[in-house]
Parts: structure tokens; C-alpha cells; sequence
């Protein structure tokens, strides 16, 4: 082999392994990006449903306070 056959060798291998590191990083802020918005869903959803909650006691209490 050459030198510039060397050459030419690493510069690929030195490609390879840049572009199989960013496909790497893709990934996983991709799957980073989806976590954070499925906590977020799930958040505004655990809000969204301890709001119903304490407007429906109130709701019940007003309704029982009422009948005594």
C-alpha cells in the first residue's frame, strides 16, 4: 500500500466513524425530544384532571350544603 492509499483509508475510516456519531446524536435527541414532550403531555394532563377534581368537590359539597 501508498501512502496515499493510507492516506485515503483513514480519511474514510475518520468519515465513518463522524457520521455514524451524528446519526448516533440524531437519535437520541430525537428520542430525548419525544420523552420531553411525552412528559409534558402527561403533565398538562395530571393538571388538567386535579383542576376537574377539586371543581367537582366543590361542586358536591355546594350541592350537599344545600339539601341539609
Amino acid at each position: 500500500m501508498t501512502t496515499k492509499d493510507v492516506s485515503r483509508l483513514v480519511v474514510l475510516v475518520c468519515v465513518v466513524i463522524c457520521c455514524v456519531s451524528i446519526l448516533f446524536k440524531l437519535i437520541t435527541g430525537a428520542i430525548s425530544l419525544v420523552s420531553g414532550v411525552a412528559n409534558f403531555v402527561l403533565g398538562v394532563i395530571i393538571v388538567v384532571a386535579l383542576v376537574l377534581i377539586v371543581l367537582w368537590m366543590f361542586h358536591y359539597a355546594k350541592r350537599m350544603g344545600k339539601k341539609k
